[in-house]
């Protein structure tokens, strides 16, 4: 019976937690066996951008959109401050960010680039 609870608190934790941009979230998502890897789209915004541990590493809070133009927030720590309005795509698990590289828009879905630039 323990057991069974374990795994239905995991699921459910799973659930709740995939456009959570906390660092339990986060952490969920890393091992979360119901998120699958995407990419993910941000166009930079270093006014959103804080260098917290004083050491030029930013962390920032962005809107992120999925292939289908999907919504989602995303946190992630950049190597120094990144290049103003260039665009990034993130390859993510939920709300943890695994990579992230420079992205050109001609390799960003239409809709996507439309809304990274409302």
């Amino acid at each position: 019976m323990g057991i069974f609870l374990l795994v239905i608190g995991y699921f459910g934790a799973c659930v709740g937690l995939k456009d959570n941009t906390s660092e339990m979230g986060q952490a969920l998502n890393q091992f979360n066996v119901l998120t699958k890897e995407e990419p993910r789209y941000v166009k930079i915004d270093n006014s959103k951008a804080v260098d917290e541990d004083g050491y030029g590493n930013y962390e920032y809070t962005l809107t992120s959109y999925d292939q289908n133009g999907g919504k989602h927030p995303i946190k992630f720590t950049g190597m120094g401050k990144l290049k103003q309005d260039h665009y990034l795509k993130l390859t993510t698990k939920g709300t943890y960010v695994i990579t992230y590289q420079e992205a050109f828009a001609k390799n960003i879905p239409h809709n996507v680039y439309e809304k990274l630039n409302k």
